[in-house]
């Protein structure tokens, strides 16, 4: 009876050792915020572990720590870009949404969108269109040109100017069929944009120089 006994407060005090370890939370990996900006050398900027011009999108995924969808999208104008674009990125503890502008010769889009699914019209008036397979694995290779940054939480005049002080500019954009109108900020030397709208989530818009 003792070895019976023995043996099941050795097992009671494995599971709570056990139960214990799980409860320690794990610790979270460093992420970069949308406020930390680094100029770069070549006068692009890094952000998210981005940087723009030079990181593909492969290595983005990875310093995103997670896997994108990827499309062409056509304007009425037939303009094209190649986009890739998350649901639900979080990082340093923010959730958002998150578009990334990849770096594609107008003749390759051109090829991709013989091959691609005809396109989806969307809210914007922009069409979807579907890549195919052989053009996604190409895309894993393709420099990121910009991101645009849409947090779950609304950003106001009074954060943005915290995390990045005065803008060098402030425009207005065309008013919408309520008169409302977008509210513009840039910042030179980030190649940063910053979009504030009354009917929509604050954009952040980084870019190339």
């Amino acid at each position: 009876m003792r070895i019976i006994r023995n043996f099941i407060v050795g097992l009671l005090l494995v599971l709570v050792g056990i139960a214990a370890i799980m409860l320690i939370p794990s610790p979270q990996p460093p992420a970069s915020k949308p406020w930390e900006v680094t100029v770069m050398p070549d006068n692009n900027v890094q952000v998210f572990g981005i940087h723009l011009g030079k990181t593909d999108y492969k290595t983005a995924q990875q310093a995103l720590r997670v896997f994108g969808k990827t499309a062409i999208f056509t304007d009425p104008d037939n303009k094209a870009t190649v986009e890739a674009y998350f649901d639900s990125v979080n990082l340093g503890g923010l959730s958002a949404k998150m578009v990334l502008n990849l770096v594609v010769d107008e003749d390759k889009i051109a090829d991709m969108l013989e091959r691609a699914s005809a396109g989806k019209l969307q809210p914007s008036g922009a069409h979807q269109h579907e890549l195919a397979e052989e053009d996604k694995q190409f895309l894993l290779s393709s420099p990121v040109a910009a991101i645009t940054y849409i947090p779950s939480v609304r950003l106001d005049e009074e954060m943005i100017q915290e995390r990045f002080g005065a803008p060098d500019s402030i425009n207005t954009g065309l008013p919408d069929d309520e008169g409302n109108a977008d509210i513009i900020w840039l910042y030179q030397k980030l190649n940063l944009t910053v979009i504030f709208s009354s009917n929509n989530k604050t954009l952040l818009i980084y870019q190339t120089k």
